[in-house]
């Protein structure tokens, strides 16, 4: 009786053994824990962060995605539409934040990668201030040309 016992045993062990190796392994691959971070950079000529068919994108603006707890941001360049994708970040908070050519700057946003949000948009508005371009010159004295005829 005993070796029949023994044989139950081994024969369910075995059973088991199959039906474990069969089983896909459940761990976690590095490669699937990234997610994409897109969006636009647009120029917000009214200040209310909202794009509208007026406001222009900004073409080739400087992306920045830094993670919370890293020294260093990772730095995009846009399209020349002002369209981004950022792909392979891992998990985590990201600040998000846009410059233009003439050193403009987004306000930062807080964007939040996991299992479940592995992948955000974002809007990135750069409040353009048309004022700063604008020199006014007080002219007191204005010289012409005597011409003889």
């Amino acid at each position: 009786m005993n070796r029949k016992l023994l044989m139950a045993h081994m024969t369910i062990i075995q059973i088991v053994l199959v039906v474990l190796m069969a089983t896909p392994v459940l761990a976690v691959d590095s490669a699937d824990n990234h997610g994409i971070v897109s969006g636009t950079v647009y120029y917000d000529s009214n200040g209310n962060s909202q794009p509208e068919l007026d406001e222009t994108n900004v073409s080739n603006a400087t992306v920045y995605l830094q993670r919370q707890g890293d020294a260093f941001p990772i730095i995009v360049t846009a399209s020349a539409a002002g369209d981004f994708v950022v792909t392979d970040l891992a998990y985590g908070a990201y600040l998000v934040w846009a410059e233009d050519a003439q050193h403009n700057i987004s306000a930062t946003q807080l964007v939040e990668l996991d299992e479940v949000t592995g992948a955000s948009s974002v809007e990135l508005p750069i409040v353009y201030d048309l004022s700063n371009d604008i020199e006014f010159m007080n002219v007191t004295s204005l010289y012409l040309p005597l011409v003889n005829r």
